[in-house]
């Protein structure tokens, strides 16, 4: 009962405002693919567990010299008889201490990509919600102009029956208003959509978001050389030279042990085989894996070298795309906006027939919320930045 209380609890909180960390912690716990890596993690640690046991014994069974003319004579020589035998491979060396630390880094190089992939769900869950939050502001915006253009409208309408208006200017303000229609439907299926994108990665129906807008300038990134993709690949070089070394260590062969009772007629008497098979390493096969294991390994540091070399790139440009939207920001918001409020002022100041027509008000309400739109384009593209940082810096980033 107290499950089910506490599922429901937990539903209607998702169903009202929710944070971005909560919602990440939840979507830690929903997601398939997460759980999908944990099962293949579940699944090492079995590896793991089996990996330095023998090879299961092999049981055989037969008869021996059968008469093809006669299938049920069993007593016409002395070769002829029954017999049960077992056989067991004895390992050599330390194969099974190597292969075990294999099956060890194959585990790590799982936990890595479930952190990995926590990384990637946390980045594009902050980028979805911060889209969607400027968005609605953005849609405010549009609500507002649409009412100064059909304020517009009405006005043109008016001032035509005095001559002081054409016909061209109704019809201009028209087809704003058309316009301004369709970049609001527009602008409403893009919020749309991106809840059902949220809700896609998230598993969870989202009906309100609850995170503050708060932007600011980045002037450390901190280096971080545990990020998870890096620690993958290293985890796979080091893979490759255990495989590496277990090749080397098969020069010295297992050994193959293998009784067998013979069963013979009663005129005979019975007989025990026994037999060591031990495998020659003369052709080299070992060496060919081996070259290609630390072939395999070198290319990976190759690898790891270029994505490091990628990320700390990728970074300063997400670094300098923040940092350049954080000062287009501050320009509009702190220099023209004030600049347009103050004409605005000035407007409806000096308003009058003579001195400034009507309309320039209406048309410097739209022109101010313009710039209020571009402050939140900077926003977005702020946040567009901060989001991707999140992966590529693992949250280093102050």
């Amino acid at each position: 009962m107290l499950k089910i209380v506490l599922a429901s609890s937990l539903t209607l909180s998702l169903l009202s405002a929710i944070s971005i960390d909560e919602l990440v912690n939840s979507t830690f716990e929903n997601s398939y693919d997460l759980k999908s890596v944990e099962k293949s993690i579940e699944v090492a640690n079995q590896q793991i567990s089996i990996a330095k046991k023998w090879q299961n014994p092999v049981l055989s069974m037969g008869i021996n010299d059968v008469w093809i003319n006669d299938f049920s004579s069993r007593n016409k020589e002395a070769m002829q008889a029954s017999f049960i035998g077992i056989s067991q491979v004895i390992p050599t060396g330390n194969k099974l201490d190597i292969k075990e630390k294999i099956a060890s880094k194959e585990k790590n190089i799982k936990l890595y990509d479930f952190e990995d992939k926590k990384l990637e769900l946390t980045s594009k869950i902050n980028e979805l919600v911060y889209n969607i939050l400027l968005s609605e502001e953005k849609y405010k915006l549009l609500e507002e102009y649409e009412k100064n253009l059909e304020k517009l409208e009405s006005l043109y309408g008016s001032l035509y029956k005095y001559q002081k208006a054409t016909q061209n200017e109704i019809i201009n303000s028209q087809i704003s208003t058309v316009e301004l229609k369709i970049q609001k439907q527009n602008l409403k299926n893009l919020i749309d959509n991106s809840y059902l994108k949220l809700e896609q990665i998230t598993y969870t129906k989202i009906d309100k978001i609850d995170e503050k807008i708060d932007i600011k300038k980045v002037d450390l990134l901190i280096e971080n050389s545990s990020h998870p993709k890096f620690k993958s690949l290293e985890e796979s070089s080091s893979k490759q030279q255990s495989i590496a070394e277990l090749e080397r260590a098969k020069k010295i062969p297992d050994v193959q042990v293998s009784l067998a009772y013979f069963q013979r007629d009663d005129k005979f008497n019975d007989y025990v085989n026994m037999a060591v098979s031990i495998p020659l390493p003369i052709y080299d096969t070992e060496n060919v894996t081996r070259v290609q294991a630390k072939m395999s390994a070198n290319e990976t540091n190759d690898k790891l070298e270029q994505l490091k070399h990628n990320f700390e790139i990728q970074s300063k440009i997400l670094k300098n795309n923040l940092n350049n939207a954080y000062e287009n920001y501050n320009l509009i918001g702190q220099k023209i906006i004030p600049l347009k409020e103050k004409i605005q002022k000035n407007i409806e100041t000096y308003n009058s027939f003579d001195d400034v027509k009507p309309q320039e008000s209406i048309k410097n309400l739209n022109d101010l919320i313009t710039y209020q739109m571009k402050v939140i384009d900077e926003q977005q593209k702020y946040y567009e930045a901060y989001s991707g940082l999140i992966y590529y810096v693992n949250k280093g980033i102050k």
